[in-house]
């Protein structure tokens, strides 16, 4: 069983990406995305931040991404929590800070986010 528990949220945005994003259609799939994500839905929230992040769909816009990214890490989304660590860390959307990066990166490890326990055991390398 994946990450995400299965429900009707979950079948439509593998819907959108097998039908719209696989094809390039990004502005659809970024309509459907956010038609979950004002919902409430973590893992539209952290793919609505992700368009954002890059320009899919709509016009690139780096506070938007923090913003929908936010909302998802608090959700309980890991890879939102990844994500977002990753934007504290390099200022994207937000200020640079490196302790909410590290407590990020510790909450999305909990979790068994893979890229997030190896950046927390680089991140306490530079520390150290």
């Amino acid at each position: 069983m994946g990450y995400y528990k299965p429900c009707r949220e979950l079948n439509e945005c593998n819907r959108l990406i097998d039908v719209y994003f696989n094809n390039d259609l990004y502005k659809e799939c970024f309509e459907g995305h956010m038609k979950l994500a004002e919902k409430g839905y973590p893992l539209a929230e952290c793919q609505i931040g992700y368009f954002y992040l890059n320009g899919l769909g709509c016009d690139k816009d780096l506070k938007a991404a923090f913003k929908w990214t936010s909302q998802a890490a608090l959700h309980g989304d890991r890879d939102a929590q990844y994500n977002l660590a990753e934007f504290y860390l390099n200022g994207i959307g937000t200020n640079k800070d490196m302790k909410k990066a590290e407590e990020w990166l510790v909450t999305a490890a909990a979790q068994n986010q893979k890229e997030a326990i190896v950046s927390l055991e680089q991140f306490k390398h530079q520390v150290e």
